[in-house]
């Protein structure tokens, strides 16, 4: 969350927080919006104090709109989706094949002469 919308969110609460905390978290919400204000970097200790609090908390979470995650469910890729042939590599001499099973797979030698394989 940023400053900003906490600064919102706080300054929302300002009225109701001597009914939602207790006097010294009251205080520290006091001290910390009046710092938030002011444009120190206290933004994430307001936040911890606010999140701490199951009732706190309860209340931002009534006072913040609720998160658009846009269009839920099943969507198919785009474009047109094709079968890709497999990639082998072969033995110069022609007696054993090894299919690529991933990119950057590294290709070993040919297992009965030792030589590298070549694609195909």
């Amino acid at each position: 969350m940023d400053d900003d919308t906490l600064l919102e969110l706080a300054v929302a609460l300002e009225p109701e927080i001597a009914e939602l905390a207790d006097r010294v978290t009251a205080d520290r919400f006091t001290a910390l919006l009046a710092a938030l204000r002011a444009g120190e970097l206290v933004g994430d200790d307001l936040f911890e104090l606010l999140t701490a609090d199951a009732a706190l908390r309860d209340r931002v979470n009534a006072l913040l709109p609720p998160e658009e995650d846009g269009e839920k469910g099943y969507q198919e890729m785009p474009g047109k989706g094709e079968i890709v042939a497999p990639l082998f590599y072969a033995c110069p001499e022609g007696d054993y094949r090894y299919p690529v099973q991933e990119i950057g797979e590294p290709v070993p030698d040919c297992p009965a002469h030792r030589i590298a394989l070549v694609a195909e």
